[in-house]
């Protein structure tokens, strides 16, 4: 039987022992401790030290002057009548920490010239549009990975703006042309757009946009289809196309938002009760040789006041509102919706004379109603990461409404500033509200989201009368829609 001698039984070991080590450290170069490693430091790290990452350059703010604010109108407001404005646009737009969402405020001076149809004579001005306005570029991400261009404000945005004219001889808002045969001073819109912006070149720009807007302080507010279009160039210096650095880490798609922030245009309709008296005087007749003057009054039974059936509108304005999700889907919402009208065609004093019929429209009615949303909400989809959601509303809804009348004096068939009589009334109303909210998703973490709301109201002092076929009894069903934007925060 063989043995091993001492010495070849120590180099055995040895080359034993020298393998085991070879062994361990290839397994410590080839298996990294990842208990260290980050997940931002992974995906920040450049390919190769000899070829870095090249990204887009943010352009954080840029100053825009656009140059087709000149415009010639005929037959703007009637078949004799005219409209003519000269003047340019300048914008200001900055992105905020978000580089996806952007802030703009926009002057636009002008020197105009109309001719009302029903006047000879025309008027010359200065008027200024402006508007404040808020943007979301949702398709950001897709354009970089086509490789197009996206970090000087070039990418598609969904919006909300806040406009104005100013000026008597003002005629225009921001998405809005009206007569403003009154000479109000100031009249304000209100929109919401899906636009575009591009670079023309280095220098040029085109931001064009369309939506649905209301038209505010000008007598009824009127919603309608507004859009606008501004070509020019930016000012100042640009950036470089490119830059080299390392590219950010991608965000974490899971987590569940806490809070959120809406905004939405449209029409919200409550029941109130108003006193039963009818709050007008007789009507007033006054005869001469030459004519026949009588002043009327709206009917009680038209307008409502007088009576439990009076309709009180928050809308079309805006809806603002906040909400705080106590469960991944359940949520308590508070909102405002404010509504201010007038009487479109008012009732005036009526001349009966031999060259004919003629009235004065010497009576101002105005409405005023404040509506402030308590709201549950109980998501019915179950992932918040869908694009399509559908969401159970309900709530309680304190509504205050106001009525104010008042009549001027007339003297030799024209109207003066004199009251000759005036009455203010008041009224509150608590209303259980139940809808459904849909809405659609912007982006990888669907931030943004598009909604569209329809809600049914009943007075809670008539909540279990049916009398839904008898509006006089103010005990049928009224309600409301919206359609807007909301944006979700405050990831967990």
């Amino acid at each position: 039987m063989k043995t091993l001698s001492p010495f070849r039984g120590w180099q055995f070991l040895l080359c034993v022992g020298l393998l085991a080590g070879s062994a361990g450290r290839a397994s410590a170069q080839t298996t990294p401790n990842t208990t260290d490693l980050k997940y931002g430091e992974e995906a920040r790290r450049p390919p190769a030290a000899d070829a870095p990452l090249r990204v887009q350059e943010e352009q954080r703010h840029v100053w825009k002057l656009g140059l087709n604010n000149v415009q010639l109108f005929t037959a703007a407001f009637g078949p004799d009548s005219y409209y003519t404005r000269y003047g340019f646009h300048l914008a200001y737009e900055r992105k905020l920490n978000d580089p996806a969402w952007s802030v703009l405020g926009e002057v636009s001076p002008a020197l105009g010239r109309y001719r009302s149809e029903f006047s000879p004579q025309s008027r010359r001005g200065l008027s200024v549009r402006s508007q404040v306005a808020g943007r979301y570029y949702y398709n950001r991400e897709q354009r970089l990975r086509k490789g197009r261009y996206a970090g000087n404000f070039s990418a598609n945005y969904l919006s909300v703006a806040l406009g104005a004219g100013w000026g008597k001889e003002a005629h225009e808002t921001p998405f809005f042309l009206y007569q403003n045969d009154r000479r109000r001073f100031a009249t304000a819109d209100v929109a919401l757009l899906y636009g575009l912006q591009r670079r023309l070149g280095r220098y040029g720009f085109v931001d064009a946009n369309i939506g649905a807007a209301a038209l505010l302080l000008a007598g009824k507010p009127v919603v309608g289809l507004g859009s606008s279009l501004r070509i020019g160039f930016t000012l100042g210096a640009q950036p470089p196309e490119h830059a080299s650095e390392r590219a950010p880490a991608r965000e974490v798609v899971s987590l569940q938002p806490r809070y959120y922030a809406g905004a939405s245009i449209g029409g919200y309709f409550y029941r109130v009760r108003y006193s039963e008296q009818n709050p007008y005087p007789a009507p007033v007749i006054r005869t001469s040789p030459t004519e026949t003057q009588t002043t009327n009054y709206p009917a009680s039974a038209r307008d409502g006041y007088g009576s439990y059936a009076q309709y009180v509108s928050a809308g079309p304005v805006p809806y603002l509102y906040a909400g705080y999700h106590v469960a991944p889907r359940f949520a308590v919402q508070l909102g405002v919706q404010y509504g201010e009208t007038f009487n479109e065609e008012p009732v005036g004093t009526v001349f009966n004379t031999a060259e004919g019929p003629f009235t004065v429209p010497n009576q101002v009615l105005t409405e005023r109603g404040l509506a402030l949303p308590v709201l549950v909400r109980y998501a019915l989809t179950p992932s918040f990461l869908r694009r399509v959601q559908f969401t159970g509303v309900g709530g309680l809804v304190p509504v205050w409404s106001t009525v104010t009348f008042r009549e001027y004096a007339i003297a030799n068939r024209q109207l003066t500033a004199q009251e000759t009589f005036e009455f203010q009334r008041r009224a509150f109303g608590l209303h259980a509200t139940l809808g459904l909210d849909a809405s659609y998703a912007f982006g990888r973490r669907r931030r943004v989201q598009a909604t569209a709301e329809f809600l049914l109201n009943k007075d809670v002092q008539t909540i279990f009368q049916a009398g839904r076929h008898d509006p006089a009894s103010g005990a049928f069903l009224a309600g409301g829609g919206s359609f807007g934007l909301r944006y979700r925060f405050g990831y967990r």
